[in-house]
């Protein structure tokens, strides 16, 4: 067994890369417009190791041990270049040489440069380790994924108001169309679900996938670049909760060469104000210690009423260097949040004449309070039917509706008393050894800290977060070697022995989380609730008496409504609302995982992952409830994880692949954790993907295209029912080609089709109100009807299979940059999405639409300026309040949201 080597000092094994790292040309020399920098080649190479025997052992004891070890940092760059087409907060850049073209026919191996200035666009750019954990060219990675640099972050809009555009990041893969839930998340959708999102490696698992929930807004100022993937989690990060695509944040690096900063400030229309400042350099004249510090502010109103978003967020990170084979890597993050955030709310009850009329028309009529039914019969009804979802109202829509009447897009289902406030963090230590020739040690430890509460009182919802937070550590072991078979001798004449390499990622990951959460879903959407416009009194549902009978009723749904403890006046939380609820919780998980890569010459490589991952949960209803209500559970469950994928290249530029996952993760709490009334089900649900396409790299690899086909099986946990199965079948193709420093251009599409299956429950699929509000008010139906008029369990009420709402089953979308010589650049995009309903019965569907986007940066000196145009042509537009596997697709029925429409933001910023 012959070793070899990894990269210098681990360099590309990073757990994010925060170096510039470009596939090398087919020659290297002739025409090269790129600085003069040394190349490191990652190639196989002869030679017995000592040593081998004594780091397998030594390795084997610090997984054990679970010892604190790290991660080389990276050779410094030139920040004032793109990182692997990084840009700084300033957007685009000004021209500068890309790499030019060369003519040989073989692959080459990865090379390590210095970096041009002009973004490189190009998925080949750098190798990626956010797939199998370990660095890869794209070619060799057996599933789709997408690098996203700073300047695509930009210029598709995905963080221009402080929060994600759900649209955003579809402007870059159009699998990633989302509902207006993900504004508060952490990361965007993903083929029909939010992604798990992942910092520098590791999981960020207080949150919750299925309610597309993380508390407060996220801070995207800390985000470097970020890589995109699609399909299940990896044997070397873990799942933990069902998914169809994950995301992995690369963070802001130290600068280590010289000092230097930034500062910028942003300015819209609709009151959409930013500004931040980012400085960074050496601290000892050695250059062995260096920092990075980055600050963000906010005060933005919005074309929305009631809605702002108020944050001050603050980055910090420090590398060290010591010596040449052992690094630390240290970074902070403090967030302060005050908001009322979209993903609160929707434009309430959307109908085809909604649509139709162009958002200015729709059914309008208010239940007087004198109609709303009395708290003793609403008791009434309870104490008949306990736990009963919402009673419904004798009266229908016909009985008091007015008909269509004039609306306004920009009135929301949002009270002007909402809120979302708190504050977060993080602290993450990568530290590295780099012990032998093949042969490195990572240590990632990563601690999690959240604490908020928020309110949106117009169709209740509460959340208390008491102080949750995760302990994250995972050691890695990872090996290059090869193993030589055949083969006669070394001398003239005699046949090479073929040679099988091997990179392997192996280790243990041990986490601890906490979570004590206070949530009240159970009674959203009050019977014949509507147009809170036309009735003052609904700005506050806790003064009806539809609410007032739920408190302190343990009949009422979710064990009635109780006072949060710690909290002010009418804060309230129900003790049994099953997952993504309330819970008072603690676990421990520990997982061991093999991640291999064997290279069987140049043409084949097969990649397979294992892991398995015990939970030791002891889960109990929090403080404050009341003791007829308590409910614990203590347990313990393994839920394993096995992936295999070949890559077959035929010739140098073509890549053939296929991708088996197959795993099982858990349903969670409101923010992560278990509830104390989890199922055996809700503890293991199946994720499984098959995956088979192509990627080719041509014109000299300034050409990449990718295709493929997906078939993914996972489930939905229903809130309150029998987690449900669920098919995602669809193709895509991407497109990137940057023939020179002047042009870029992308371009993507998607075909996706959801279906869940419910023939063999009782049941279908759960929906506040079964029907679109023109169609209950032509026939005079209640609305929220909870499907009680259908059957007296669940909203679709029979058994069968539907199709997904909320996800288009087609996207498609376009960007194109131009760069000048003198510092002017243009982007331009555009997003298509076909139509898409809202309701599973199909009765009210949402149009076809588009959305067009423009902007222009200009460069000189040290100064830069960026005018952005949103929505160029003022298309009207709208998105669903969730998509797909979220479980908050049961009320797409009752919000959809308005896209914004034409506005300018300028962005300028000045660098020293």
């Amino acid at each position: 067994m012959n070793r070899r080597p990894l990269p210098v000092h681990g360099q590309g094994w990073g757990e994010g890369r925060s170096i510039s790292v470009e596939r090398s040309s087919r020659f290297e020399g002739e025409g090269n417009g790129l600085p003069e920098a040394k190349a490191m080649r990652i190639r196989l190479c002869a030679g017995a190791g000592k040593g081998r025997c004594l780091g397998l052992v030594a390795c084997l004891a610090l997984l054990m041990r679970s010892l604190l070890w790290a991660q080389l940092p990276p050779e410094p760059v030139d920040p004032s270049a793109e990182q692997s087409g990084l840009s700084d907060d300033s957007g685009t850049k000004a021209a500068a040489p890309l790499q030019p073209p060369t003519t040989e026919s073989t692959m080459a191996p990865i090379t390590v440069k210095a970096a041009s200035n002009v973004p490189n666009m190009l998925p080949t750019a750098a190798p990626i380790d956010s797939v199998y954990g370990m660095p890869m060219d794209v070619m060799d990675i057996p599933r789709q994924v997408t690098p996203i640099n700073k300047t695509l972050l930009d210029e598709s809009g995905t963080t221009s108001v402080g929060y994600m555009n759900p649209i955003g990041f579809a402007m870059i893969n159009p699998t990633a169309f989302g509902g207006v839930d993900a504004t508060i998340a952490p990361a965007p959708y993903i083929r029909g679900s939010e992604a798990l999102p992942f910092i520098n490696g590791m999981s960020m698992s207080v949150m919750n996938v299925e309610m597309v929930n993380s508390g407060l807004p996220w801070n995207w100022n800390m985000i470097e670049s970020t890589d995109l993937v699609e399909g299940p989690g990896n044997a070397v990060f873990g799942a933990g909760q069902e998914a169809s695509g994950y995301v992995n944040y690369t963070t802001k690096q130290p600068y280590f060469d010289k000092f230097r900063g930034n500062v910028w400030d942003s300015t819209g229309m609709y009151e959409n104000y930013m500004w931040g400042a980012d400085i960074g350099g050496p601290i000892d004249k050695e250059h062995k210690l260096a920092y990075r510090l980055s600050y963000m502010g906010m005060e933005s109103g919005s074309w929305y009423q009631y809605v702002h978003n108020d944050q001050q967020n603050v980055y910090f990170a420090l590398g060290w260097k010591p010596v040449e084979n052992y690094s630390a890597d240290l970074y902070v993050d403090a967030d302060f949040a005050s908001a009322s955030p979209i993903g609160y709310a929707g434009f309430n009850r959307p109908t085809n004449a909604l649509f139709q009329s162009g958002g200015s028309l729709d059914y309008i009529g208010a239940l007087a309070p004198s109609q709303m039914g009395s708290v003793s019969s609403l008791r009434n009804y309870w104490a008949a039917n306990p736990g009963a979802s919402i009673a419904p109202s004798p009266l229908g829509f016909g009985t008091y509706g007015v008909g269509l009447g004039p609306v306004n897009r920009r009135q929301l289902l949002m009270s002007p008393y909402a809120q979302d406030t708190g504050y977060q963090g993080m602290t993450q230590l990568i530290q590295k050894v780099h012990v032998d020739e093949g042969f490195d040690l990572v240590n990632n430890t990563f601690v999690w800290y959240t604490r908020h509460d928020g309110m949106q009182p117009s169709y209740f919802y509460d959340e208390a977060v008491m102080g949750d937070y995760e302990v994250d550590n995972r050691t890695e072991c990872r090996l290059a070697f090869d193993t030589p078979i055949g083969g006669s001798g070394s001398g003239q004449g005699e046949k090479a022995p073929f040679a099988i390499s091997h990179n392997i990622d192996t280790g243990l990951e041990w986490v601890y989380q906490r979570n004590e959460d206070y949530v009240s879903t159970m009674l959203i959407n009050m019977p014949n609730m509507f147009s809170t416009y036309q009735n003052p009194m609904l700005w506050d549902v806790r003064n009806t008496p539809y609410f007032q009978a739920a408190i302190r009723n343990p009949n009422a749904p979710g064990g009635g409504e109780w006072h949060i403890p710690s909290t002010p006046a009418g804060y309230y939380f129900e003790p049994l609302n099953g997952t993504t609820g309330t819970t008072d919780s603690q676990y421990w998980s520990l997982a061991p995982f093999w991640q291999h890569d064997i290279k069987f010459g140049e043409k084949l490589s097969l990649q397979y992952g294992l892991r398995a991952t015990t939970y030791f949960i002891n889960a109990q209803t929090p403080p404050g409830t009341p003791s007829m209500l308590y409910t614990q559970l203590q347990t313990s469950m393994i839920d394993p994880l096995f992936s295999i994928g070949p890559v077959y290249k035929p010739f140098p530029w073509l890549s053939l692949y296929g991708n088996f996952n197959y795993e099982y993760v858990a349903a969670a709490a409101d923010m992560g954790g278990f509830v104390p009334t989890q199922t055996a089900q809700e503890m293991h649900l199946l994720n499984e993907l098959e995956e088979v396409g192509a990627k080719l790299s041509l014109l000299h690899d300034k050409l990449y295209l990718s295709f493929a086909f997906f078939n993914q099986s996972l489930y939905q946990d229903q809130i309150g029912f029998t987690p449900n199965q669920g098919l995602l079948q669809g193709f895509e193709y991407n497109m990137t080609y940057q023939p020179d420093r002047h042009w870029m251009f992308r371009a993507g599409y998607a075909y996706m089709h959801g279906t869940w299956n419910y023939s063999s429950l009782p049941y279908g699929p759960a929906e506040t109100q079964s029907y679109s509000t023109g169609y209950a008010f032509r026939h005079n139906l209640p609305l929220d009807d909870n499907g009680s008029s259908i059957s007296p369990i669940n909203v679709a009420g029979v058994p069968g299979v539907y199709d997904w709402t909320g996800l288009p089953t087609q996207t498609a979308n376009a960007m194109v940059t131009y760069r000048t010589d003198f510092g002017l650049s243009f982007t331009a995009s555009a997003l298509f999405m076909s139509s898409y309903p809202l309701f599973f019965n199909d009765t009210a569907v949402v149009p076809a639409q588009y959305v067009t986007n423009l902007s222009a940066t200009y460069q000189k000196d040290n100064w830069a300026l960026t005018v952005y145009i949103w929505n160029l042509t003022n298309s009207i537009y709208w998105m669903p309040y969730a998509t797909g596997l979220a479980s908050d697709v049961a009320s797409n029925s009752d919000y959809v949201l308005p896209g914004l429409p034409f506005w300018v933001q300028a962005q300028v910023s000045y660098r020293f």
